[in-house]
């Protein structure tokens, strides 16, 4: 399980256990937060084709899928 503070989040490296749009490394670009200021959500922009696409927090949690930093 990654640790990580939602306030740590942007501009946070991460590496992909399964290719994504042809992409393994990635940079949180953003975050959407609910009512509550909770982040629910993060944008994630490939490093090399500056794909973007959204993911749930929670996903990035799963160390099986989501490694810290750039591997």
């Amino acid at each position: 399980m990654n640790v990580f503070s939602s306030k740590d989040l942007l501009l946070s490296k991460w590496t992909s256990s399964a290719a994504v749009h042809d992409e393994t490394h990635f940079l949180v670009t953003g975050t959407l937060t609910d009512a509550h200021g909770e982040v629910t959500k993060v944008v994630l922009q490939g490093v090399n084709n500056r794909h973007e696409f959204e993911l749930e927090r929670e996903s990035l949690e799963d160390s099986d899928l989501w490694h810290m930093g750039w591997r």
